[in-house]
C-alpha cells in the first residue's frame, strides 16, 4: 500500500461519539487487481458484518481521483457504496454534475455525511431532517474531520424521497435565496445610459454581502475582478453548452478552474461595475446565446 495511509480510530461501540484524525490510502484504480482498492472492499465487507452482528466497526477513508469514465452512479456501483453516501461526503449536489478529474473520499461504511457547515442545497435539507443535537443540546451522531471539513455521520442513513428527487433533478436552483426582481430579460431602457438596449440577463436586488450560489454544478471558467461593466463577476460552465454569469459582486470567493456544486457560494452581492444599487446581474447562455433565466428559475 502507498505511504500516507491513516485509518480513522475504531469506534468503541456502535453508538460511541468521537472526532477523528485523518490520513488516506490513495486508490489508483477501482479494480480488483489494485491492492488498495482490494483492501477497501475487504474493510467494507468486514464493517457490514460487524454492523449486522452489532459489533464495533472501524471506519476508514480512502482517496481516489477519477481517471476512469465514471459518473456518480457507476462510481457507486464499482465501490458497492450507495450514491447518497458518496455524494454527501464529497459535496456532489446533482446527478449530472461532471466528476472528471475530481478527487473523491471513499469511506468503508454506508451512511450520510452531513457537514457542520452546510454548503449545497441538499446539505441544508439534510441538516433540517437530521439535526445534530437533541432537545437537551447533546450531539446525537459521531463527528468526523475529513479533508478539512467536519461532518456528522448517520450510520446507514439514506436520502429521503425529497432529497433523492432533488439530487436527480437536473434543473437549476436559485442563485439568491431571497431577492427582488428589478429588471427582467429583454429590451429595456438602460438605467445607466438611458438608451433602449438588450438586457441579456435579469437583475435580482439583495443587500450587499448576500451569498450568491451556483445555480448548477460545473467549472469556473472566469473569475474577473473590477471589469468596467460587470465589476467583479464569475462565469460557470455547466457542460452541454450551458453557462451562467454572476455580476456586480462585492467579493469573489472562487477561482478560475474550480469545480463547484449547485448551491455552492461563488461570491457576495455588491455594487461593482455599472450598477445603480446592490444586486446580482444573472445570465444564462446556451451555446453562446443569451436565454431568459426565468425559463429555468422563478424570481418574484
Amino acid at each position: 500500500m502507498k505511504k500516507g495511509k491513516l485509518i480513522l480510530a475504531a469506534l468503541m461501540s456502535l453508538f460511541a461519539f468521537s472526532a477523528f484524525a485523518q490520513e488516506y490510502t490513495v486508490i489508483s484504480k477501482l479494480q480488483s487487481k489494485d491492492p488498495d482498492f482490494k483492501q477497501h472492499q475487504k474493510e467494507f465487507e468486514q464493517n457490514n458484518k460487524a454492523i449486522i452482528s452489532r459489533r464495533p466497526y472501524n471506519l476508514t477513508i480512502y482517496q481516489y481521483t477519477v481517471t476512469e469514465k465514471f459518473d456518480v452512479h457507476s462510481l457507486s456501483s464499482r465501490t458497492a457504496l450507495r450514491y447518497d453516501t458518496i455524494v454527501t461526503l464529497n459535496g456532489i449536489s446533482s446527478t449530472d454534475e461532471s466528476i472528471e478529474g475530481k478527487t473523491f473520499y471513499i469511506p468503508t461504511l454506508n451512511g450520510l455525511f452531513i457537514p457542520l457547515t452546510p454548503v449545497t442545497s441538499i446539505d441544508h435539507l439534510l441538516t433540517k431532517e437530521y439535526p445534530l443535537q437533541d432537545q437537551d443540546g447533546n450531539d446525537r451522531y459521531p463527528i468526523y474531520s475529513i479533508a478539512g471539513r467536519d461532518f456528522y455521520f448517520i450510520l446507514d442513513g439514506k436520502f429521503s424521497s425529497t432529497e433523492r428527487a432533488f439530487f436527480l433533478d437536473s434543473g437549476l436552483t436559485l442563485p439568491l435565496e431571497k431577492s427582488v426582481l428589478t429588471s427582467p430579460f429583454g429590451m429595456r431602457v438602460s438605467p445607466i445610459s438611458g438608451k433602449w438596449l438588450m438586457h441579456k440577463g435579469i437583475d435580482m436586488a439583495a443587500p450587499t454581502g448576500t451569498p450568491i450560489h451556483a445555480c448548477k454544478g460545473g467549472k469556473v471558467v472566469s473569475a474577473i475582478a473590477m471589469d468596467y461593466t460587470y465589476g467583479n463577476y464569475v462565469i460557470v460552465d455547466h457542460g452541454k453548452g450551458m453557462t451562467s454569469l454572476y455580476a456586480h459582486m462585492s467579493k469573489i470567493m472562487v477561482e478560475r478552474g474550480d469545480m463547484v456544486s449547485a448551491g455552492q457560494t461563488l461570491g457576495l452581492v455588491g455594487q461593482t461595475g455599472l450598477a445603480t444599487g446592490p444586486h446580482l446581474h444573472f445570465e444564462i447562455k446556451l451555446n453562446g446565446e443569451p436565454q431568459d433565466p426565468q425559463k429555468y428559475i422563478q424570481v418574484k
